[in-house]
């Protein structure tokens, strides 16, 4: 009988072992299935965000742009199928109504106007300011996109987000974390970081999307007082940033760059001059006199820049010859 008892206590231990192997397989299954239930796959993330601007009909955002280590820059955009479009940004403004398409340069009240075209929309949609609703207009915004994995849950001006990484295509490679909105379906807003670790965050304070049709009077564009009319075509015959962006790359871009630009100021671009730093705009159009960049450069302001040195009376001249004629682009 002692001998019956202890094979019976083995079958029993035998019996248990092995039907551990598919409780602990269902087990598994069951935690990995709540696991995918609290977390959508990247792949699905994205596509329920190309999903839901695709099938909308108009979107509207107004979100800030931050070059870090600088300070955040208001935008405004409105976007309408099939080709309808407003940017609104601290130096211009773009109305597209999908026949005509303006452009409005702050720097000097002057805007463009010109038939649109289908490369206006292309051109559009590379601008890193549109790049969270790209996919509003581009039928595959994610298709040359690499590494996509999803990150962390957290909030974002109120929002509860979901983050996705990936790899943008093009060089300098670029990195994007998008911040899917759990509720919306829709990212609001991306964060950018290069191979040089420079940084740009895009967030939404306001975004929403509908079907319903869009207003015509969001996509026409009203003369500000006094604004002049230029040929989008033509290059101004005085001096031209061009002339003098050698100037500020030899002389100002070691602590005045994209990267780490100094006191806020970035000299290495257009835009970027024209927006100024910390303490505001560097350059008022037409008024060399009265624009700080002349007064650094002269030594006539504090502190005196260059640092180590001054620049040449030429170069100087040149600058001011520029800011007077108008700080054109080209």
């Amino acid at each position: 009988m002692a001998v019956a008892h202890h094979n019976l206590g083995a079958i029993w231990r035998f019996w248990v072992e092995t039907m551990k192997i598919p409780f602990l397989i269902g087990l598994t299954g069951i935690i990995g299935a709540v696991i995918a239930a609290q977390s959508g796959s990247a792949d699905s993330l994205l596509e329920k965000h190309t999903k839901q601007l695709q099938t909308s009909t108009v979107l509207s955002a107004e979100f800030t742009v931050q070059n870090l280590p600088g300070g955040p820059a208001d935008y405004k955009l409105k976007l309408a199928k099939p080709s309808k479009f407003r940017l609104e940004t601290p130096d211009e403004v773009v109305v597209a109504n999908g026949a005509t398409i303006w452009t409005y340069k702050k720097s000097d009240n002057s805007y463009s106007q010109a038939t649109q075209t289908e490369d206006d929309l292309k051109a559009f949609l590379k601008r890193d300011a549109v790049l969270p609703w790209a996919g509003f207009f581009a039928k595959e915004p994610f298709k040359n996109t690499t590494g996509q994995k999803v990150g962390t849950k957290h909030m974002v001006k109120g929002k509860a987000v979901e983050d996705v990484s990936l790899t943008l295509a093009g060089k300098p490679e670029r990195t994007a974390t998008f911040f899917v909105d759990q509720a919306l379906g829709v990212a609001r807003g991306v964060s950018l970081k290069d191979s040089a670790d420079k940084s740009t965050i895009i967030l939404a304070k306001e975004l929403a999307i509908s079907k319903d049709p869009a207003h015509d009077a969001d996509f026409e564009f009203s003369i500000p007082d006094g604004a002049k009319k230029v040929d989008p075509n033509a290059k101004h015959a005085g001096v031209t940033y061009e002339k003098v962006a050698t100037i500020f790359q030899t002389n100002c871009g070691g602590c005045h760059n994209a990267g780490r630009p100094k006191a806020g100021l970035d000299l290495t671009s257009y835009a970027a001059t024209m927006a100024g730093g910390r303490s505001g705009k560097e350059i008022i159009v037409g008024d060399p006199d009265n624009s700080p960049l002349m007064a650094y450069l002269k030594a006539a302001g504090k502190p005196q820049m260059p640092p180590n040195g001054s620049l040449s009376q030429s170069d100087i001249d040149l600058i001011g010859s520029w800011i007077k004629d108008g700080a054109f682009e080209k």
